[in-house]
């Protein structure tokens, strides 16, 4: 008899003329009623986090296994290698829930908000047999870029992408399920730009003039030496192209000018009054969000479990925002607000970048508002 079966047959011995009293019964139904008025109350927002979800099921399910014989509850369905994201047990048949964030969770980096958003993701998983689970972001939206850097020579990348504590984004993650492994950071993160400088009418402005800054500057494949062309050529060529550069921005210089004002009248604009430009640093930050959920939607995180018995199962999940997740990033911006209050920086360089704080431990335990979710996971395996 396999160590599973004679745990059940002992468990069975000992449960079996085992059942529940009417008073735990009624707990439970009470506990499941509250929830469920809650969830339905229409003006208090209610975020079911999956640790509120896991204590009710838990209540739900000490009822069932008394009645029924706890083995019921440990019986699986005979697939070996099933298995599951920790952060989203409840999510598997098909239900969203709503992750706290918290490094247990999906946890923003606050001092990237904007178009490039990080979230710190838990990828731990659990399974009878799982030795490890190789994760993947698939059907990412694609963002295009017209003009390559030097730096940065690709012409297009995935919005949606995995990225580790090493910086730069990985085409997969594969983490060590085995007790007492040490895996690094894993991060999901979102580069949402064109979505996000089309979201706000200022910063609109500002990236026109951005674009008309550099509008005038040759692409580096220009400058790349030809087939058949030889270097005193390319020399020459290089030279012509820069000498029609230099023609073209003076010639461009009175419109880059333009929008340059046209910019910062708005710029001031919101910078009036300590109200006004903390009000639109709000919507900023909002937006950071907003413009992730877009690429959220069309985006899957895929987890391919291997197991100890030589078998693999694909998981696939879709991460969304909550329901009154304004509400949220708001009350989270108020937090940080809390911490660091300091546009100075962005005030004298007539810029909207303020490098938000990451909250420590202890400021997360001491205010709610940074642990509320913002996110949800939904398994979409047969989807």
């Amino acid at each position: 008899m396999s160590e599973k079966n004679h745990v059940e047959k002992r468990l069975g011995e000992l449960f079996c003329e085992v059942h529940p009293n009417a008073e735990l019964d009624e707990a439970v139904l009470d506990r499941v009623h509250e929830l469920r008025a809650q969830g339905a109350e229409p003006e208090r927002r209610v975020l079911v986090t999956r640790r509120v979800a896991l204590v009710g099921a838990a209540g739900c399910a000490v009822t069932a296994g008394l009645a029924l014989g706890l083995p019921a509850l440990l019986r699986r369905s005979g697939d070996e290698n099933a298995f599951g994201l920790v952060i989203a047990q409840a999510a598997e048949t098909g239900e969203a829930v709503a992750v706290e964030a918290t490094p247990d969770g999906l946890m923003p980096q606050d001092g990237t908000y904007g178009s490039y958003l990080v979230l710190s993701l838990n990828l731990d998983a659990s399974g009878t047999g799982l030795e490890s689970v190789t994760y993947r972001v698939t059907e990412s939206p694609v963002e295009k870029v017209d003009r390559p850097s030097v730096h940065e020579p690709v012409y297009e990348y995935p919005v949606v992408s995995l990225s580790t504590d090493g910086g730069g984004s990985v085409e997969a993650i594969t983490v060590d399920c085995t007790p007492d492994a040490e895996n690094g950071i894993s991060r999901l993160t979102i580069d949402n730009e064109s979505a996000y400088w089309a979201a706000d009418e200022t910063l609109a402005l500002l990236k026109t003039w951005l674009d008309l800054q550099e509008s005038w500057i040759p692409r580096n494949d220009e400058y790349a030496q030809r087939e058949g062309e030889t270097d005193e050529q390319h020399l020459e060529r290089i030279k012509a192209l820069d000498e029609q550069a230099e023609a073209d921005r003076v010639a461009l210089q009175p419109q880059i000018d333009a929008a340059h004002e046209a910019y910062l009248a708005s710029f001031r604009a919101h910078a009036a009054t300590t109200e006004s430009f903390v009000a639109w640093e709000r919507s900023l930050y909002l937006n950071s969000f907003t413009c992730a959920e877009d690429a959220f939607e069309q985006a899957r995180l895929e987890a391919t479990a291997s197991f100890s018995g030589g078998g693999t199962q694909t998981r696939r999940y879709r991460i969304t925002l909550v329901d009154g997740y304004e509400q949220v990033v708001s009350e989270r911006f108020d937090a940080l607000l809390a911490i660091d209050d300091d546009f100075s920086q962005c005030l004298e360089e007539e810029l909207p970048w303020h490098e938000y704080p990451a909250p420590t431990a202890e400021q997360i335990a001491a205010d709610p508002r940074l642990s509320e979710p913002i996110f949800q996971i939904e398994g979409v395996t047969e989807a």
